[in-house]
């Protein structure tokens, strides 16, 4: 395959990340609603559970969300490096749409028993499996379209996404909480954004379906035929680079977790603050990224992925006990300044990742590899981090206890950080996931 113009292939950058960002904003859109809505779900769904123990059942169906997730890395990780990027996104996403259009029309716990709560989890695990082939597929596509000197920019498309669908899963819910009575949102308030998936999923259907695939792909496919089984190959010859996944999946979306997701429980059922205002915080707090993620990728280009994660998980280290002490000053304007804070080492981190993952494998395994190690870290990250966040405020009785779950975890991440050798200069054709972190001088200008 001949090289393509640099005006070719950012224009073709520039799509394939679009693609990657608009169908990773909906299916994040889909699988964050459930989160946000974990306080008012927990009564219909878990009747008879008061208080801290029925919205720990409630979690426990977002973590067998998460559990899910590896299954479906697998199998749309295999698909993908077999037949394609473009193909298994036009799966996942019409999977997640499907059983998040479902979850908006199920019969509550006082219709149906102990039915709900079953198929509730049922269609939270269908979420999951999709879920776990999103990541891998949009962050090799815009990744593989990108030039080599800006894959850190293009690659942070992913991320953007990720916070699109998020705030706008937030503000669906905190319009519908401002505009209803707790009642009419028990009733049928908490169904809409449910609903809502269905044309978001025609949307994001109908734009996949305009974007080509990866060239690196495509290029791997005329000069020789696709594994046959890139699942054996990932865990025989890439072990390492899984490994290196897992730890900074594990690192980053716990402690992001923490400061986004459940922080609306921490604030809500925790520290007692209105349940609209803490929406609206989430909102911000996930919109806030849109601007830091690209430079943060921009930076990674420049400066290296190593030194841009370490940075952003040395940050939190030093902010989050401080942070979470601030919060509980009973002052939602405080609440505010301290989440804002703790959020910008957060899309610090989510600018680089995705493209660190990619480049860690080669174009034949990518979408195997980064979906593997990527869904198996979320699964131990932020799978249980809402649990193990409550347990520990519930067990201790502290509820400045998440804080140093952050700490825990950023050094786990500055650990796995320390073994790598920079990536941001590697072909990605023949990416690598030697083991030996880079010696002085030898990260590229």
């Amino acid at each position: 395959m001949p090289t393509q113009p640099l005006t070719d292939r950012n224009r073709m950058a520039r799509r394939a990340s679009l693609a990657a960002a608009v169908g990773t904003a909906i299916e994040y859109y889909d699988f964050a609603i459930y989160g946000y809505l974990a306080v008012v779900l927990a009564p219909l769904f878990f009747a008879g559970q008061e208080g801290l123990v029925g919205l720990l059942g409630t979690l426990g169906v977002v973590a067998s969300g998460f559990l899910a997730r590896p299954l479906g890395g697998l199998f749309f990780g295999w698909m993908g490096d077999r037949r394609g990027r473009k193909v298994v996104l036009m799966a996942t996403v019409t999977c997640m749409g499907a059983a998040t259009t479902l979850t908006g029309l199920l019969p509550t716990y006082s219709s149906i028993g102990v039915a709900a709560p079953i198929l509730l989890t049922i269609l939270r695990i269908a979420q999951g499996f999709s879920a776990g082939g999103e990541i891998g597929g949009a962050a090799s596509l815009s990744t593989e379209s990108a030039p080599s000197r800006r894959r850190g920019l293009f690659g942070s498309a992913t991320s953007v996404g990720i916070s699109l669908g998020m705030a706008a899963a937030a503000a669906t819910v905190g319009t519908l909480s401002a505009f209803t009575t707790s009642a009419q949102m028990s009733s049928w308030g908490w169904r809409v954004p449910f609903l809502i998936a269905a044309p978001l999923l025609v949307a994001a259907a109908l734009y996949r379906m305009r974007v080509e695939d990866s060239p690196l792909f495509l290029k791997m496919v005329e000069e020789a035929a696709p594994p046959k089984a890139p699942v054996a190959e990932v865990v025989r010859s890439h072990k390492a680079g899984v490994a290196r996944v897992v730890g900074i999946a594990y690192s980053t979306m716990t402690t992001g977790g923490i400061v986004s997701v459940y922080l609306l429980v921490h604030l809500s059922a925790v520290l007692k603050y209105p349940l609209t205002g803490a929406l609206w915080l989430i909102v911000l707090i996930m919109l806030m990224p849109l601007a830091l993620i690209p430079l943060s990728g921009s930076l990674s280009d420049r400066f290296g992925r190593r030194r841009v994660l370490a940075c952003a998980m040395v940050a939190f280290v030093v902010l989050a006990v401080p942070c979470f002490l601030l919060m509980q000053q009973d002052s939602l304007a405080l609440a505010v300044v301290a989440a804002l804070i703790l959020n910008i080492p957060f899309s610090v981190q989510q600018g680089v990742v995705y493209t660190q993952y990619s480049e860690l494998f080669p174009t034949r395994v990518r979408y195997t590899g980064v979906s593997l190690g990527f869904n198996i870290g979320g699964v131990i990250g932020s799978g249980i981090v809402s649990l193990v966040a409550t347990w520990l405020v519930a067990a201790t009785g502290a509820s400045i206890a998440p804080a140093f779950y952050i700490v825990f975890a950023a050094i786990v991440g500055l650990v796995v950080v320390g073994t790598m050798r920079e990536t941001s200069r590697h072909d990605l054709e023949q990416a690598t996931d030697s083991a030996a972190p880079a010696m002085a001088g030898e990260v590229e200008e």
